[in-house]
């Protein structure tokens, strides 16, 4: 549904060069990036310029994710700050879109009515044509069915460095987790096909990208909605062979979806970094069938080893929630054993987040915030001792590094990642040279000191 109310409109003829300068700020996961990469890709150049900030901009984007209630919190944050600035007049208009939106339209429709727009994450091709509406002193409303996916023959203006893109091959998800609300505001499963995928891999790599992450709400079940199969290491398959690109990494892959020809699909793939996100939410059976995981505590532990004998060096990345309703104190001490006897080389905490409509939110022995938060606080410390005696055993060794940019604080220090390291989420390593590098290259470097997440090396 797309409905307008008059507003006051924006003086274009007062715009440097007849052009709307557009601000996007995009929140949330990669996902999320991706799909702000498109919108921007969508907007015309003849009309449109892109500026840094949305802090100085004409139309200000506002791309917000609603995943839990700290997401919530901060887009809301974001829109407020936005909405002063505006009030200031050192922006226009501003467009609120995404995930939040589509959860809470009526409310956010009838509490902000200082903002512009509000688009729901299915109605993100209409962009174009809504800011026009916008431009004319309207305020725009249109959310209607979840989901929007976008195809190769779609341009993206890149929001990352251009020599790292992340590839989204699936929107959407078909799981009935009791804890998470994303199938709500994100709909179904829908897979893109192999083709279109490798196009647009094919494209990124022209433009620049010699890392490709894989991304979706589970790209381990890419394919299973149109072929009524996993189809992802086909996808590896035909993804080994593009040009220009030296690095695949995968994300979000769903445990109970891994089979033995994805592992064989892993293990062969020319490209893929021995790395893999998996998350698991937790290692207690009790919790695992309340958040309807689909995978026993012992299933996991077979998985991993089966996944670690056969991938020699995998990297493994996972996240857990603690503090889900009825977790015992038992319940804790399983998932902390598990994550000794795992040693994890890549590790996120969640403390559960009651969210709205969700069938977790009714269940009873809610555990109390303060609980929680000790809860976290102490599996944190345990994976940090974890992760510094990991990264100990780097110490000397030769590794390869792809540098992301120079240190703003050091001289002579650049910062990579190796592919261990997925960006944003993982650790970075400190790369030490007297002779200027390259960003968007990779290099040789030995490791020469060691940090809990991060390291330090020189060329």
């Amino acid at each position: 549904m797309t409905q307008t109310t008059t507003m006051a409109p924006i003086d274009r003829n007062s715009l440097p060069r007849n052009k709307v300068r557009i601000g996007m700020l995009s929140l949330g996961c990669p996902k999320t990036l991706v799909d702000s990469e498109n919108i921007l890709g969508g907007l015309s150049s003849d009309a449109y310029s892109l500026v840094p900030s949305v802090t100085d901009c004409d139309v200000a984007l506002l791309n917000t994710c609603s995943f839990i209630q700290d997401s919530k919190e901060e887009s809301i944050d974001r829109i407020l700050e936005l909405i002063e600035l505006k009030k200031e007049k050192k922006i226009r208009a501003l467009v609120v879109i995404g995930c939040l939106v589509q959860r809470y339209p009526k409310h956010l429709r009838a509490e902000l009515k200082e903002v512009d727009a509000f688009i729901g994450s299915g109605d993100y091709h209409k962009i174009p044509g809504l800011l026009k509406n916008v431009l004319q002193g309207e305020r725009v409303f249109a959310v209607s069915t979840p989901g929007y996916l976008a195809t190769s023959a779609e341009a993206r203006v890149a929001l990352t460095p251009k020599h790292y893109r992340y590839l989204k091959i699936s929107e959407g998800c078909d799981h009935i987790c009791t804890f998470c609300a994303i199938p709500s505001f994100r709909g179904r499963h829908r897979s893109r096909s192999i083709e279109d995928i490798v196009n647009e891999a094919e494209e990124l790599a022209r433009q620049g990208a010699k890392e490709l992450i894989l991304t979706g709400q589970d790209t381990t079940y890419f394919g299973r909605d149109f072929t009524g199969e996993f189809m992802l290491p086909d996808l590896l398959a035909r993804l080994d062979n593009v040009k220009g690109v030296e690095w695949l990494r995968l994300l979000y892959a769903y445990p109970s979806c891994i089979t033995d020809k994805l592992i064989s699909g892993l293990k062969k793939s020319r490209l893929l970094c021995r790395y893999l996100d998996m998350p698991l939410q937790h290692a207690s059976d009790p919790m695992l069938t309340a958040m309807k995981r689909g995978i026993s505590k012992d299933r996991t532990y077979d998985l991993i080893k089966k996944l670690r004998d056969a991938i020699p060096g995998l990297a493994m990345r996972t996240t857990f929630i603690v503090g889900f309703p009825g977790e015992t104190e038992k319940d804790f001490k399983e998932l902390l054993k598990f994550m000794e006897d795992i040693r994890f080389e890549r590790l996120g905490i969640f403390i559960y987040s009651q969210e709205d409509n969700t069938p977790a939110e009714q269940l009873p022995n809610q555990v109390p915030q303060k609980l929680a938060r000790e809860r976290f606080e102490q599996a944190m410390e345990l994976q940090q001792i974890i992760s510094t005696k990991n990264n100990e055993t780097l110490l000397g060794q030769k590794m390869r590094v792809l540098i992301d940019e120079k240190s703003a604080d050091e001289n002579h220090v650049w910062i990579g990642r190796t592919h261990m390291d997925a960006p944003e989420v993982d650790g970075s390593v400190f790369v030490h040279s007297k002779k200027p590098i390259q960003t968007g290259e990779f290099y040789s470097v030995r490791v020469t000191a060691t940090k809990e997440y991060d390291l330090v090396a020189e060329i």
